[in-house]
């Protein structure tokens, strides 16, 4: 279930909510969108109808709504403009210095000046550059293949999206202090060693990290689609630290937990710290 929720969300938006500089998004009284840091202190004031999330020091935003939607713009995280993209869209946040930008009808990538990077476009992608390479393609939907730092095509091999998923998450280094394990319906944690350090207890379980980990205590009598829905906090020792309902949960995004308060990303995002404490945003 968490592989058919994770490649929704890459769809949905073409990277995770990573939070870079440690700035995260709230949504204001006003109902419009400004960042804090970790500790819930407002760093840009909300004034947004739209962001994505800071990365590298830059994040995109938007005041203004366009004939084709928004009309994005760059800014640092002080919130001040550094550049526009026009009437374009950005696909993926910076991430190894580019950002991948999409007129609707091909893209292309930009450096940190708003530049056309390799003075290139193609007519889709997949994420963001990721260990030195961006999947790309000359056709919609199909027949990805990576490129590297400097624009140029580097294998001749073509990818279908979830294949580039898959090659992607094989990469990645594994987070988790203690295994899971199901024992009649239930999820519990052993240690590396193979013993068991939380008995089977839990109806749903993510993984462990920063010793911390989201569980689901009360039976779902069914479930809701693409909602990941867990409702307790956990920490190595199966004690409780916070009880909430958690929709869409994403796990760490830099130092903070993030979830949504209803199914389909609704409700508003929130965040919970290391110590399993709600972070809300003040100024």
């Amino acid at each position: 279930m968490r592989l058919k929720f994770t490649l929704l969300l890459l769809i949905i938006s073409s990277t995770a909510m990573g939070q870079g500089n440690g700035l995260y998004q709230f949504i204001g009284k006003n109902g419009k969108y400004g960042f804090m840091d970790k500790t819930g202190f407002v760093k840009v004031l909300p004034k947004y109808l739209i962001v994505k999330n800071f990365n590298e020091g830059l994040c995109f935003v938007s005041k203004e709504v366009v004939t084709k939607g928004y009309k994005w713009i760059c800014i640092d995280t002080l919130g001040h403009e550094v550049f526009d993209i026009q009437d374009n869209f950005p696909e993926t946040d910076f991430s190894e210095g580019f950002a991948r930008i999409s007129s609707f009808t091909e893209l292309w990538f930009i450096n940190k000046k708003g530049e056309n990077a390799f003075n290139k476009t193609w007519k889709d992608g997949w994420g963001g550059f990721y260990n030195g390479l961006a999947f790309v393609s000359d056709i919609q939907f199909s027949h990805f293949y990576p490129i590297d730092t400097n624009g140029l095509r580097a294998e001749r091999n073509t990818y279908s999206a979830v294949e580039v998923y898959k090659r992607q998450k094989t990469q990645e280094k594994s987070v988790d202090t203690l295994i899971k394990f199901k024992e009649d319906s239930l999820w519990g944690f052993k240690n590396l060693r193979g013993k068991i350090v939380i008995k089977p207890q839990f109806y749903l379980v993510d993984g462990f990290q920063n010793g911390l980990c989201a569980v689901r205590l009360h039976h779902q009598s069914f479930e809701i689609a693409n909602d990941y829905y867990l409702d307790a906090i956990i920490n190595s020792e199966g004690q409780i630290v916070n009880q909430t309902p958690m929709h869409c949960y994403l796990g760490f995004q830099g130092d903070l937990i993030v979830y949504y308060g209803s199914p389909h990303f609704g409700g508003g995002v929130h965040y919970i710290d290391k110590n399993g404490h709600k972070v809300v945003p003040r100024e």
